[in-house]
């Protein structure tokens, strides 16, 4: 996991790159990069094609870097969700712009496996598919709420703050994608819907 983002970052970085210096730029894209880079390649599936757009975020947040609006309350929360919405509306450009294709989770974000066993090997694989598959069928807000809580280990309170919303809009919404995760990733359908009971 990466350092949390700090209030103090964000609040002395952001007005030095609105000012246009080259290093405060440098300094946030350091901050975000591989963070950008992981969502884009969750919600695309291409290494390329998300490194591409992970540049093409930092391009857009120069171009419009002076007309955003720093928030006192919150800051690395309400800057990190402008950055991240960027990200998701690059997402949206994309699949418009391409045939679409099903989302397959890279194997660097699948669990690691011990041994070069080709059983184990094939069988993570194909776990990762379904997972990539399944968190494609999420709202954008449910999958950001799923990052934040499980890939960035945020708080309720911070994703909230992050995406805008209160507490109870991210409870329902992190409840409502653990649900579909959990439908979409049942192992057997046919035995009966899994119990809900550990994803409240």
């Amino acid at each position: 996991m990466q350092p949390r983002l700090t209030d103090e970052q964000i609040l002395a970085l952001v007005p030095r790159c609105q000012r246009g210096e080259p290093a405060a730029v440098e300094a946030i894209y350091d901050l975000y990069s591989d963070r950008l880079y992981r969502y884009l390649l969750t919600r695309l599936g291409d290494p390329d094609a998300a490194a591409d757009l992970t540049t093409e975020v930092f391009v857009r947040m120069i171009q419009h870097i002076a007309s955003f609006r720093l928030s006192r309350k919150d800051p690395a929360n309400v800057f990190s969700g402008w950055l991240y919405r960027i990200a998701a509306n690059l997402v949206t450009d994309y699949y418009r712009s391409s045939k679409w294709q099903q989302v397959e989770l890279p194997d660097e974000l699948a669990a690691p496996v011990n041994g070069p066993d080709p059983y184990q090997q094939a069988e993570r694989r194909e776990t990762a598919q379904q997972l990539g598959a399944a968190l494609n069928q999420l709202s954008e807000d449910q999958r950001l709420v799923i990052i934040g809580r499980f890939a960035d280990e945020m708080s309720t309170a911070e994703v909230a703050a992050w995406l805008g919303k209160s507490e109870g809009a991210v409870k329902s919404l992190q409840h409502r994608a653990l649900r579909t995760l959990g439908r979409l990733l049942a192992p057997d359908t046919k035995r009966g819907p899994a119990p809900t009971g550990e994803l409240s």
